[in-house]
This record gives C-alpha cells, sequence and structure tokens, in this order.
C-alpha cells in the first residue's frame, strides 16, 4: 500500500528519536538489504528509510523505493550544518526553498559552477546546476504550523536554500566563501540526491533538518547531535 508520507534519513541515530515515538508497525527488506519500516503517525500512514550517508546511497535507496510504491509526499530529514551567518543555533530547525548540489556544472575560477550544456533532467535547465526548488506553497504551509508549535520548545525555525556536498566543510574560512557564495542555511550530503530522484518520478518533497554543529567547525566536542536529534524527532511527527 502506498503511504501518505515516505521519511528519508541517512543513519539510524538522527531517526531514533523518531521512531521511539512512533514505532513501526512491520519492516521489509530491499534486494540490496535496505529496511523500509512501516507505521502510522496520528492520522497519516508512513514509510521510513535509512539510506545511507551521501548522494549515491540516497539516490539508490529512494529509487529502490520508488520502483515499487508511490508517496503522497517524500520527507527528506536528518541533522546537518547550519552556517553561523543565519542566526540559528544549534538545535534549530530549517526548512529547504530548493537543494543545490554545488558540484554540478563546469567549473569556474570561483566556488559557484556555470550551467552544464543539457539538462540532467529532461526541460529542466536548473538541473544544469544541480539546483532544485521546492513547491513554495508547501513550503510556506509546513513552515507555518512548524513556526507556530516550535516557539513553546525555544526552537527557532526559518526556511532558505541548502546546499548538497560530497566533502564536508572544514574550516570556517570555507564555511564564509560557500555563504558568500550561495547564501545557504544549511549544509548536508543527501539532499539534491533525493531530489532529483523525487522529481524523476514526479513525487513532491521537503526537506526539514536540524542543526548539529556550524559549518566549518571540525571540533566534535563542540557539535550537539543528541539534542538535534532529539528535536527531529517530534518535528517529524508534526509533518
Amino acid at each position: 500500500m502506498n503511504p501518505d508520507l515516505l521519511i528519508l534519513c541517512a543513519t539510524d541515530f538522527e531517526i531514533a528519536h523518531f521512531l521511539t515515538l512512533h514505532p513501526g508497525d512491520s519492516k521489509r527488506l530491499t534486494k540490496t538489504g535496505l529496511t523500509i519500516i512501516s507505521g502510522k503517525v496520528h492520522h497519516q500512514t508512513y514509510d521510513l528509510m535509512v539510506t545511507g550517508l551521501g548522494v549515491f546511497n540516497a539516490a539508490h535507496a529512494l529509487t529502490a523505493y520508488l520502483e515499487q510504491f508511490s508517496p503522497s509526499l517524500i520527507l527528506q530529514t536528518g541533522i546537518a550544518g547550519v552556517f553561523k551567518q543565519t542566526g540559528l543555533n544549534i538545535g534549530d530547525m530549517a526548512i529547504a526553498t530548493q537543494e543545490h548540489y554545488i558540484h554540478t556544472g563546469i567549473q569556474t575560477d570561483n566556488l559557484e559552477n556555470t550551467p552544464l550544456p543539457f539538462d540532467l533532467i529532461e526541460n529542466n535547465s536548473l538541473s544544469r546546476k544541480g539546483i532544485y526548488p521546492f513547491e513554495q506553497d508547501r513550503v510556506d504551509h509546513t513552515h507555518e504550523i512548524l513556526s507556530q508549535a516550535l516557539p513553546t520548545h525555544k526552537i527557532n525555525i526559518i526556511k532558505g536554500p541548502f546546499i548538497t556536498v560530497s566533502s564536508i566543510t572544514s574550516s570556517f574560512e570555507q564555511a564564509n566563501r560557500l555563504y558568500t557564495t550561495f547564501s545557504p542555511v544549511m549544509e548536508a550530503m543527501e539532499g539534491a540526491a533525493s531530489a532529483h530522484i523525487a522529481a524523476l518520478y514526479s513525487i513532491p518533497m521537503i526537506e526539514i533538518r536540524s542543526a548539529s554543529n556550524f559549518v566549518g567547525e571540525r571540533d566534535k566536542s563542540k557539535w550537539d547531535i543528541d539534542l538535534a536529534a532529539k528535536q527531529l524527532g517530534w518535528v517529524c511527527a508534526l509533518i
């Protein structure tokens, strides 16, 4: 049966708190051993997949799933690095207005590439630069719902562009360059891949992440993965 919601997350620990609050009723495996957990949140049915880290794992997992099922909505979620310039703190949340796989295109002397001379998705010129906008009305509606719920928990939430990378930014100097070039809210490693596959199958998608660290901070003692995962757990139930 096709669920109302497909939840995608890169790792088990990022989504563990959600599953504690809303454990699944059943499990099944894909041909490559990925687990699909099925359950219910309030009035909605959900399937959940832990995809593994990075664009290749995300693309594979979502493709394998969508060859069998057609959810009403895909939720890409997880923890992420947040850019200091946004004013968000660790534990705060963001909703993506678009995803950008910044390694797509023709290399220039700057961080931003020029477009490829061909579409990566037919009749989608933005795919030439790895840019995937999300449906604005859905983003705005989700932001409104969460904005009403989160202040009581002292969590801030904003909406804005995300970037997807295949190498984690390891210095504040590089983080500043990325922010100057792309003005992103968050940096993660799967969103653009999922957005690309979702577009191919014409399934709507939204991406919500919780900040576990500041982009460029490599001292993991200053990260708070547990807090970010906990915030994520109950936020996913509000979608």
